[in-house]
């Protein structure tokens, strides 16, 4: 290993536009792609706060005394998806009317035209779109229960974002991945060529495939290694400028980024293993 990690820095060092020209590009790869998981990990928390609000809310017919509204209450509670459900009468209704829009709109009316409600919170796994429609039919299916709203085109959008912005994002991942991986492919390729002679002197006096094959192996992880630090780093520095203007922005998650600087040192050696295969050498 020490052998193979000197050869590949000491090859990285005699090419260094080559190396340097491969980094460069790996780091706006994995630069790009820090971009796109902040702006998934910013959304997603925006969708998560929103869904926190989520409440359905079901108007009771006319006619519906408490006692009937207590039974509803208890029948609703029941439900798997239903954390709380709170009855709110007609006069609370009015009240609550009357603090956000004043008396001016119910002055030419002599009695209360506001139904009485239930406020149903759900549980928190039972806060995305099909699952909020779900638990609103089958509430709205309940005798009594005359309508049931609760935000269906904006929660609808709201989810429909998050699925574009998910499925952009791995669409993204998966082109900057391919391109790092023949990137690091065709560097190694040259490197290849550029030792054969080196390469054929050491097989004639006896090396082994692996002792060969190792350095070029380190050389593409190396590559991506670098890139992908660089590449975290850059975006760290942008979200750390912006987030100057831009309270309660978030940045990805320690372990993503981890993640993210493995995963680019692991495609890195990839493209070695592909250039060397094609050489047939793997």
């Amino acid at each position: 290993m020490a052998y193979a990690l000197t050869e590949a820095l000491l090859a990285m060092r005699r090419s260094k536009l080559t190396a340097l020209a491969t980094i460069g590009s790996l780091t706006v790869f994995m630069f790009l792609l820090g971009l796109f998981l902040t702006l998934h990990t910013n959304l997603s928390a925006v969708a998560d706060g929103i869904r926190q609000r989520v409440q359905i809310e079901a108007f009771l017919a006319d006619g519906v005394g408490p006692e009937e509204a207590e039974e509803l209450t208890g029948q609703i509670a029941a439900l798997d998806p239903v954390e709380t459900v709170t009855y709110v009468d007609k006069d609370s209704a009015l009240a609550v009317f009357r603090e956000h829009f004043g008396d001016e709109t119910l002055q030419a009316l002599d009695h209360n035209p506001l139904p009485a409600s239930l406020k149903i919170e759900l549980r928190e796994n039972h806060r995305t779109f099909d699952r909020v429609e779900e638990a609103a039919r089958r509430i709205g299916e309940l005798a009594g229960v005359a309508e049931v709203e609760y935000g269906r085109r904006w929660l609808s959008r709201l989810d429909a974002l998050l699925s574009a912005v998910s499925l952009a994002t791995l669409a993204i991942s998966l082109i900057l991945a391919v391109c790092t991986v023949l990137l690091v492919a065709t560097t190694i390729r040259l490197a290849f060529h550029a030792r054969r002679q080196a390469v054929e002197i050491m097989q004639l006096v006896g090396a082994n495939r692996r002792l060969i094959t190792a350095p070029f192996l380190i050389e593409g992880a190396l590559y991506g290694l670098m890139g992908g630090l660089l590449g975290v780093i850059l975006a760290g520095l942008l979200f750390l400028a912006v987030s100057r203007y831009l309270a309660g922005l978030r940045f990805v998650p320690a372990p993503l980024l981890l993640g993210l600087v493995v995963l680019a040192m692991l495609l890195g050696a990839l493209g070695s293993l592909l250039s060397l295969r094609r050489a047939g050498w793997r």
